[in-house]
C-alpha cells in the first residue's frame, strides 16, 4: 500500500491509485492519514468535513463514506478492506511507516540532520535531497480543508521550509553556491517573510562575488517586512548586512545561519508545534501564537501614541473591569505593527506570563484574513495544549483559550486586523490581560482605547531617511533630504522605501532621488522595489472599499484623484461626481471608513498626496477620458468652504 499526502492525495493499493471523487470523503481520508496511527473521533471527522456546519445526518453519511472507503480498498486489494478500523467513537487508518509519504519525509530529515551534526555533509545533502523530492506539492492540495487540516497544512509546510533552509545551509557548506542562489532567488520570492531565506541569499552571493546582489537582497528584505508587517529585519540579518558593508566577502564563515523565528512561545518558554503556515506561502501565514518578532530599530517619533497606549496597558484594572484594549488605527503603512511591537517590547514586565502575536492578514496584498478559528488553535498550542488535543470547534477552542488566560499576565498582539467580528472571539477577557490591536479602520464594536496613528513629522521622516539610508549622507544633504522627505509626504511606508534605495545605492545623491520624486509622473514608480510598494499598499485599501462598498464609492476615489486638490468639499465633490450632495457625503464617508481619505475641518476631506496618484492612474485605467474631463469641468475651480 502507498499513501501520499504532501501534495494531492493518493491512496494506492496497487499500481493504481483509488479514484475519491466525492470531496467530503477525501477530507475524511485527509484526517485519517493526518492522525495515521490513532483514532480519529466521530465528532473532529464532522466539524472537519462540515467545518462546523453538520447537517443532522452527519454521523450517517460519515458511516457511508466508511464504508463505501472498504469497498473501493478491497476493490482494488481484497486484504486492504480490513485497514480501516471502527473504533470506539472514531476510526483508525492502518498505516505502516514505510506506506505514508510523510513518515518517509520524517525518516529522512532526521538522517539528514545526524548526517550533517557528524559532518557527513555529502549523506546529509543527498538524505535532505530525497526527502524534499517526495512533496509533489502543497500537503493536501486537492482536498477540501476543515480547521484540523488548515492546522496540519500550516505545519507542515513549516516543516518543508525549514527542512529547505538546512538543506541549502548544507549546499553552502559543500560551496555550491551558484545552484544556492538560483534557488535561493525563487523562493524569497515565494517566501518574502522567511527571514533566513534572505539571509541564506545574501551569503551565497557574497560568495559568488556579487555583493552588490546581496546588498540588494537585504534590501528587498526589508521592504518585504516593511510591508507586510511595519518591521525591520532581525538582528541576525542586520548583522549579515554590517559585515558586507564592513567589507566581509563572506560574512557567515561557519556556513549555516541560525534559524529567524518560527518558534511558538509563552511566557517566554519554547513550546512544540512549529510556526503556523496558511497555505505554500510564508506570506499568507497565520502566525497564531508565534513568537514576538523582533522590535523594529529603524523607529522615530510617535512619543505622543506610544505615551498615551502605554499607558493604557501598562496601569492595573480594577477588578472585574476586564482587559484593557488599545487600538492602534491610521492609513496604510503609518507604522502601526511597528509601534505595536515598540510597545509589545516594552511592556515584557507587565505582562510576565507572555505575549501572544498573531499577524491577522486583515489588509495583506495577495492574501485573504485569518479566521478567529484558525487563530484560536495557534495560540492554544503557543500556551502549552499538545497539537493533537486542541479542540476542533471554534466555540471549543474558543472556551479553551479562555479558560488557560484566566488569571494570567499575557498580553495578546492582534496585528492587522480586517475587523470587530475578526478580533472579538480573540480577545482576552481577564483582568490581569491586554490586548493591542492594529487596523487601517477603527473596529467599532470593540471595547478599545484608539490611538490614531498617522504621518509623520519633517524633523522625524529626515531622522528615519538618516537611520535608513546613512547619518552622513543625509547630514552632507540636509536640504535635498528635507525634498525626499516632502515628497514621500512624510509616510512612513514610503520613506522606508526610499531609504532602503539610497542605502542600496551608496552613489547616488539624495538630490538626484530628490529629483526623479518630484515628477509626479515618476514617483509611485520611485517608491517601489522587489515588488514591494506604496502603490499596493493603497491599491489593497482600494480592493477593500471596491468589495465592501461597492463600484459607487470606487469610482469616487478615482474620480477624486483627477481633481489637482489636497482637499475637497462636499458641495464640489458632488458636482465632481454628478450626484447630489448626499450620495456625495456617503461616498466620502465610506473612503473615510477605509482610510482613503481623513476628515478635515469644515465638512471637508483631505487625501494624501500620495493616494491621490494612485486614485490618478486607477482613474487612468478604468474610467473614459470624456468622463474623466467632464467631471473636472463639473467639480471646476475650487472654492473656499465648497
Amino acid at each position: 500500500m502507498r499513501f501520499r499526502i504532501l501534495g494531492p492525495l493518493r491512496v494506492q493499493p496497487g499500481g493504481t491509485p483509488i479514484r475519491i471523487s466525492a470531496h467530503k470523503q477525501r477530507t475524511m481520508v485527509a484526517m485519517l492519514l493526518a492522525h495515521a496511527g490513532r483514532t480519529v473521533p466521530i465528532r473532529s471527522l464532522v466539524a472537519e468535513v462540515w467545518d462546523e456546519r453538520p447537517p443532522r445526518s452527519a454521523v450517517a453519511n460519515l458511516h457511508t463514506y466508511a464504508m463505501q472507503l472498504r469497498h473501493l480498498l478491497s476493490a482494488a486489494d481484497p486484504r486492504a478492506r480490513d485497514r480501516l478500523v471502527t473504533s470506539d467513537g472514531g476510526y483508525l487508518l492502518l498505516v505502516e511507516p514505510p506506506e505514508l509519504d510523510l513518515f518517509l519525509f520524517e525518516g529522512l530529515v532526521t538522517y539528514a540532520r545526524r548526517a550533517h551534526a557528524r559532518r557527513d555533509l555529502r549523506g546529509a545533502e543527498d538524505a535532505y535531497g530525497r526527502a524534499l523530492g517526495i512533496w509533489r506539492g502543497s500537503p493536501a492540495e486537492d482536498v477540501p480543508l476543515g480547521p484540523a487540516l488548515r492546522n496540519v497544512v500550516a505545519h507542515l509546510t513549516d516543516r518543508y521550509l525549514t527542512t529547505v533552509e538546512e538543506h541549502v545551509d548544507v549546499q553552502l557548506a559543500l560551496g555550491s553556491h551558484r545552484a544556492a542562489v538560483d534557488r535561493l532567488r525563487d523562493l524569497t520570492r515565494r517566501h518574502p517573510l522567511r527571514e533566513r531565506l534572505h539571509g541564506q541569499l545574501m551569503v551565497a552571493l557574497c560568495r559568488c562575488g556579487d555583493v552588490a546582489g546581496a546588498l540588494e537582497a537585504f534590501a528587498a528584505a526589508r521592504l518585504a517586512l516593511a510591508d507586510e508587517l511595519g518591521l525591520d529585519p532581525g538582528a541576525e540579518l542586520r548583522g549579515l548586512h554590517r559585515a558586507i558593508l564592513n567589507g566581509d566577502a563572506d560574512p557567515a564563515r561557519t556556513g549555516t545561519l541560525s534559524a529567524v523565528g518560527g518558534v511558538a512561545t509563552a511566557g517566554g518558554h519554547a513550546t512544540s508545534g512549529g510556526d503556523p503556515t496558511s497555505g505554500s506561502d510564508a506570506s499568507s501565514r497565520g502566525d497564531g501564537g508565534r513568537r514576538l518578532p523582533s522590535e523594529p530599530s529603524a523607529f522615530v517619533g510617535r512619543q505622543a501614541e506610544f505615551g498615551r497606549a502605554h499607558d493604557v496597558l501598562h496601569r492595573s484594572a480594577p477588578p472585574g473591569t476586564g482587559a484593557r484594549v488599545v487600538a492602534l488605527h491610521g492609513t496604510g503603512g503609518t507604522g502601526k505593527s511597528a509601534l505595536a511591537l515598540r510597545l509589545a517590547h516594552s511592556l515584557a514586565g507587565r505582562y510576565a506570563d507572555g505575549r501572544l502575536y498573531v499577524d491577522l492578514r486583515g489588509s495583506s496584498p495577495g492574501g485573504s484574513p485569518l479566521r478567529p478559528a484558525d487563530v484560536l488553535g495557534g495560540f492554544l498550542r503557543a500556551l502549552g495544549v499538545p497539537a493533537d488535543e486542541v479542540p476542533v470547534t471554534a466555540a471549543e477552542a474558543a472556551a479553551a483559550y479562555r479558560s488557560l488566560l484566566a488569571g494570567r499576565r499575557i498580553l495578546v498582539i492582534l496585528d492587522n486586523a480586517a475587523d470587530a467580528a475578526q478580533v472579538t472571539p480573540l480577545l482576552p477577557a481577564g483582568d490581569g490581560c491586554a490586548a493591542l490591536i492594529t487596523s487601517r479602520t477603527m473596529p467599532a464594536t470593540v471595547d478599545a482605547v484608539p490611538v490614531a496613528v498617522g504621518m509623520l513629522g519633517e524633523a522625524d521622516a529626515v531622522r528615519l531617511l538618516a537611520l535608513l539610508a546613512g547619518e552622513a549622507r543625509v547630514a552632507a544633504e540636509p536640504g535635498a533630504a528635507a525634498d525626499v522627505a516632502r515628497w514621500c509626504g512624510y509616510h512612513p511606508l514610503a520613506l522606508h522605501i526610499a531609504g532602503t534605495r539610497l542605502a542600496s545605492r551608496p552613489g547616488r545623491s539624495l538630490r538626484a532621488f530628490g529629483e526623479r520624486l518630484r515628477d509626479r509622473r515618476r514617483r509611485l514608480d520611485a517608491l517601489q522595489v522587489a515588488g514591494l510598494s506604496v502603490r499596493s499598499c493603497f491599491r489593497v485599501s482600494y480592493d477593500l472599499l471596491a468589495a465592501r462598498a461597492g463600484t459607487a464609492a470606487a469610482r469616487a476615489f478615482r474620480l477624486l484623484g483627477v481633481l489637482d486638490a489636497p482637499e475637497v468639499g462636499i458641495a464640489r465633490a458632488a458636482a465632481l461626481l454628478g450626484v447630489d450632495p448626499g450620495r456625495a457625503e456617503a461616498a466620502l464617508d465610506e473612503l473615510a471608513d477605509c482610510r482613503l481619505v481623513e476628515p478635515a475641518a469644515g465638512a471637508r476631506f483631505r487625501m494624501h498626496d500620495l493616494v491621490r496618484l494612485v486614485a490618478a492612474e486607477l482613474s487612468a485605467a478604468h474610467d473614459p477620458p470624456e468622463e474623466r474631463a467632464r467631471a473636472v469641468r463639473r467639480a471646476g475651480p475650487p472654492v473656499e468652504g465648497l
